[in-house]
């Protein structure tokens, strides 16, 4: 990707500024007279700029942004503050409307879309939340599911020739949702699914843990779905057994001392190769990480310019995104192919 020079903080800020004044004329993007627009492609984004998780929505945005000044396609997409309660986010559809467009992508929380989807009324609403649940209230979901990261682990061990795969419990509903998929996904891929290593398994004894949910024998796979202090001990701990330890895109995330420390370990990621460079541009302009929240949100948003304003969204030919080929299926999930990646060091490579 080529750097636009033109792009900076000052802008950038001047842009959030614009988000969370009153009377916000742009959705945060640069003025463009709407004639000068691709009509046919009227996309707004809608993403928490106000509230405690607002640099979340800022990074979503800035990306966002940064892609549109490289490809010479400043202010395409309308920004719009979307807070963080359904009501403000029903607000933000209705403003979004208002606004012409005529496809909408977000909000990112699950307790929100459903405010979303019933103000678009006709409108397609592109959910960035995970919860694949939101599929039958109308919304479009884009959200990397637990499901999608199973797959990419069922893929893995197809590949690999690897047999059994168990998974690190970890008492939550994302541990649960996994749990069901790859018990699901396991008999197509043909492999075991195991039951599922205990999440109050000590780091020193995850050795004896893996055995004992193998009957005695170690499993090939470990999936570890989270990335919390504890779950990153007990997943060092099992690639010290030899294990092939692998972890959710959470992981994708994780500061370069942590990677070291799970060493020869694998996680589910976006492609190396496009998200490093746009990453890299990120880097340049903002002197800042870009995360992989943020390459959803670009992923959507070029999904949502390509389709228009369609009310049904499915595609034969996925979109080959920062998250890799991604596709609507005709139940409204989405149908996504994700890297799994080796660290090496403080590095990483794609092993499938």
């Amino acid at each position: 990707m080529t750097q636009n020079t033109n792009l900076n903080r000052r802008r950038f800020g001047a842009g959030l500024m614009a988000l969370s004044a009153v009377s916000a004329c742009t959705g945060g993007n640069e003025a463009t007279p709407r004639s000068n627009r691709q009509t046919e492609n009227r996309v707004a984004l809608l993403l928490p700029l106000s509230g405690p998780r607002a640099p979340l929505g800022e990074q979503m945005a800035k990306t966002v942004w940064l892609v549109e000044d490289m490809s010479g396609q400043r202010g395409r997409t309308d920004v719009i503050d979307a807070g963080e309660t359904p009501g403000a986010a029903a607000a933000a559809a209705q403003k979004a409307i208002a606004r012409g467009a005529n496809i909408i992508v977000g909000p990112l929380f699950r307790d929100q879309t459903p405010a979303v989807v019933q103000a678009a009324k006709e409108i397609p609403v592109i959910t960035l939340s995970n919860d694949a649940d939101l599929a039958t209230q109308g919304a479009w979901v884009f959200g990397v599911t637990p499901t999608q990261s199973v797959e990419a682990v069922l893929r893995y061990a197809k590949q690999s020739g690897a047999k059994r795969v168990t998974l690190l419990e970890t008492s939550d509903a994302l541990s649960a949702r996994a749990n069901t998929a790859l018990r699901q996904g396991a008999r197509k891929a043909r492999v075991t699914s195991l039951p599922p290593v205990a999440a109050a398994t000590q780091p020193g004894g995850m050795e004896a843990a893996l055995k004992n949910v193998g009957s005695g024998q170690m499993p090939d796979i470990l999936y570890v779905p989270t990335s919390n202090a504890r779950t990153l001990d007990q997943a060092v701990a099992a690639v010290q057994t030899g294990v092939t330890t692998i972890g959710s895109l959470q992981w994708a995330g994780l500061p370069p001392q942590t990677l070291e420390r799970l060493d020869k370990a694998c996680f589910i990621g976006p492609d190396p190769g496009r998200f490093g460079r746009l990453s890299a541009s990120y880097r340049a302009q903002l002197d800042e990480e870009m995360g992989v929240i943020a390459a959803l949100a670009v992923d959507a948003v070029a999904v949502a310019q390509d389709i228009g304003g369609k009310r049904r969204l499915t595609q034969r030919k996925p979109y080959n995104g920062l998250l890799g080929p991604t596709r609507f299926l005709s139940d409204r999930t989405c149908e996504r192919t994700l890297a799994v990646l080796r660290i090496s060091g403080t590095g990483v490579l794609r092993v499938a």
